[in-house]
C-alpha cells in the first residue's frame, strides 16, 4: 500500500483545520455563552439542567418555540412573530443528551417534546420523552433525536417543527440558541 502524497496529505491537514476552525467558531457562538473564565464553552458545558430557557430559531428571524393545538394534541412550532421568545422550556439530562420540557402547555402533564414522524408532539415524560443530542452547526447548534433526524421547521406560514433526515421545498434545518430566563 503507498502513502499518501505530500500534496494529498497537505490537503487533507487543510481539511481538517478548516473542519476544526468551524466547529471552534459554531461552539463559541452556540448560546453567546461564556466560563466564568471568559473562554467560550460547548452547548453542553453551558447548559443548566433544571433552569428556564427560551429556545430561540436564530436562522428565521429570532423566533422562538411555542405550542398549539393540532388534532387533539399540542405541537411545537416557532411563534408567528419575529424576535419572540415564545414559551419558556427547560433541559434536562437524559442518555447522552436532553429532555425539553415546555414550560406550559393546554393538557396537565403533556409537556415534554415527543419526535414523531408527523412532528414535535407534546407527550407525557414518562411516555414519550425524546432524548435531543446537541450539534454544533453555523446557526447556533441543531437538535437530533435518537434516530438521527435533525429538527426542522416550514419556511413559509405556520412554521411547524418536525424531524428530518432531508430538507424538502418549504423547509429548513433549524439552528437554535438558548437565552436564559431572567
Amino acid at each position: 500500500m503507498q502513502s499518501p502524497s505530500p500534496a494529498s496529505r497537505s490537503s487533507r491537514s487543510s481539511r481538517s483545520s478548516r473542519h476544526a476552525w468551524i466547529a471552534a467558531l459554531a461552539a463559541a457562538a452556540l448560546l453567546g455563552l461564556t466560563s466564568p473564565t471568559g473562554h467560550a464553552t460547548s452547548p453542553e458545558e453551558a447548559i443548566e439542567t433544571g433552569v428556564s430557557y427560551y429556545l430561540i430559531a436564530s436562522n428565521h428571524g429570532n423566533r422562538g418555540v411555542t405550542f398549539e393545538v393540532n388534532n387533539s394534541n399540542d405541537w411545537a412550532l416557532l411563534t408567528n412573530d419575529a424576535d419572540s421568545n415564545g414559551t419558556a422550556v427547560v433541559l434536562e439530562s437524559k442518555d447522552s443528551g436532553y429532555t425539553i420540557r415546555s414550560t406550559s402547555s393546554n393538557w396537565p402533564g403533556y409537556d415534554t417534546w415527543c419526535s414523531v414522524d408527523k412532528g414535535i408532539k407534546l407527550g407525557k415524560a414518562d411516555g414519550c420523552a425524546t432524548a435531543w443530542k446537541i450539534v454544533p452547526g453555523e446557526d447556533g447548534f441543531k437538535l437530533e433525536d435518537q434516530s438521527r433526524r435533525t429538527v426542522a421547521h416550514k419556511t413559509s406560514g405556520k412554521a411547524w417543527l418536525g424531524p428530518a433526515t432531508e430538507i424538502y421545498s418549504g423547509h429548513a434545518y433549524t439552528g437554535f440558541k438558548l437565552v436564559k430566563v431572567a
